[in-house]
This record gives structure tokens, sequence and C-alpha cells, in this order.
């Protein structure tokens, strides 16, 4: 569990610095869709959604 958490975090940290510092720009074109299917995905695999 505390290594699922941990890897969770990351990639979440991960994505927002992404966001933060425009390494998205050019590459994702709808970011709201992105971001709702990748928090989505994290939030699923540690358990807060089925």
């Amino acid at each position: 569990v505390a290594a699922e958490l941990a890897a969770t975090w990351a990639q979440l940290f991960g994505l927002l610095s992404f966001e933060l510092f425009g390494q998205f720009e050019n590459v994702v074109t709808d970011r709201g869709v992105f971001f709702d299917h990748a928090v989505t995905g994290l939030a699923r695999g540690v358990g807060l959604v089925r």
C-alpha cells in the first residue's frame, strides 16, 4: 500500500509540475480531459474510485 501511494504521489507531482512549467504546451490539446483521465486512473490505483 505504501509503495502504491508513493508512486501515485510521484505521478501526481509530475503531472502538476509539467502543467505549471508548460511542458504540456503543444503536446496535450485538451488538458482538462487529460487531467480528468489521469487523476481518475491514479485514484483508481489507490482505491479511491471504483
